[in-house]
């Protein structure tokens, strides 16, 4: 009789434990940057970040990251400044262009992030996902408003709303600086455009640049051009003749190669010397608003007192969760 009373006992006690966490579980529904509607089953333990990785220390998600882009550790330096053992200790998956499935699906992760730019890739996760279990979230922000949205949704996902809240504030703090900064100036905004991986490739009218250029008081030149990279010639730019020109942060090149062409010679901003290359910040992290005021700084040097940047950027760092292993 006690025998049986033990398992009863027992019994009783697994469906209690299994009853709670059941009911500490749940799924929510969020929509990605290609429209679908995916379902995501929290709490997240298990995330690869095949893009945003920037946004691990902003959420403060360290100890539930368990893969990573290769880019991450190869080229972002606010990543290996402040995580640089935990960025050793993590499992690289190749990149979101070319990703490593085999490692990938060794790591047993409850969710992916990835970027839209290649959907044959999306979909072969979307497929993987289903068999393995896990989840697959798109992100690609077109501007700064797709941007909060995405950080909010990602909020939502690691269940660190309020965390996120914080962060999309002191980024607007940071823009409406910028914006009451410039408005004491004379009415004249300076045009200019930014250069991806190549000298002939814009910055046009959508994505998070457009928006940050506009924030600092910059009328870019591409913006009737309506995609994120589009590629010009050399004798569009020179018809543009922008007064100042931004080189990408991970660009190959530098501004010597934009100084040093003959064909881009007759340019104001060659001749003035305001050709500038980007610190390899990403604009696809709340070091977007530290992007945007170096280019208002680049713009408008005399707008900002000495050490403007710095101090705006230690208060910055404010909100990041750094790696203590």
């Amino acid at each position: 009789m006690r025998h049986k009373n033990s398992v009863v006992a027992v019994a009783l006690s697994l469906l209690i434990l299994l009853s709670a966490t059941a009911s500490n579980a749940k799924t929510i529904c969020v929509t990605d940057a290609l429209g679908r509607k995916v379902f995501v089953h929290e709490p997240v333990k298990r995330a690869v970040f095949l893009i945003g990785y920037e946004l691990i220390p902003y959420l403060g998600i360290w100890n539930r990251v368990v893969g990573i882009s290769l880019w991450a550790k190869t080229h972002d330096d606010f990543m290996n400044r402040i995580g640089s053992a935990w960025l050793k200790s993590v499992a690289s998956v190749g990149t979101a262009t070319q990703i490593n499935f085999e490692t990938l699906i060794k790591l047993n992760p409850d969710l992916v992030i990835t970027w839209n730019y290649k959907p044959q890739a999306v979909k072969l996760l979307e497929t993987l996902g289903k068999k393995d279990g896990f989840s697959v979230i798109t992100i690609s922000p077109e501007g700064l408003d797709s941007l909060f949205s995405t950080l909010r949704m990602l909020g939502k996902v690691f269940e660190v709303e309020k965390r996120t809240d914080c962060i999309i504030k002191k980024m607007h703090y940071v823009f409406d600086t910028i914006r009451t900064t410039l408005a004491k100036l004379k009415n004249r905004r300076i045009h200019g455009i930014w250069l991806w991986d190549s000298i002939n490739r814009v910055a046009g009218s959508t994505g998070v640049v457009p928006d940050l250029m506009n924030i600092a008081g910059i009328i870019n030149c591409a913006a009737s051009i309506k995609a994120p990279y589009p590629r010009v010639s050399l004798e569009q730019i020179v018809l543009w003749n922008p007064e100042i020109i931004f080189i990408w942060g991970n660009a190959n090149y530098g501004t010597k190669k934009i100084l040093n062409d003959p064909r881009l010679s007759t340019l104001i901003a060659v001749k003035e010397k305001a050709v500038f290359k980007s610190p390899n910040w990403s604009t696809w992290s709340p070091r977007a608003a530290l992007v945007c005021l170096w280019m208002a700084l680049k713009a408008y040097p005399n707008a900002f007192h000495k050490g403007f940047l710095t101090k705006m950027q230690r208060d910055f760092d404010s909100q990041i969760s750094y790696y203590k292993p």
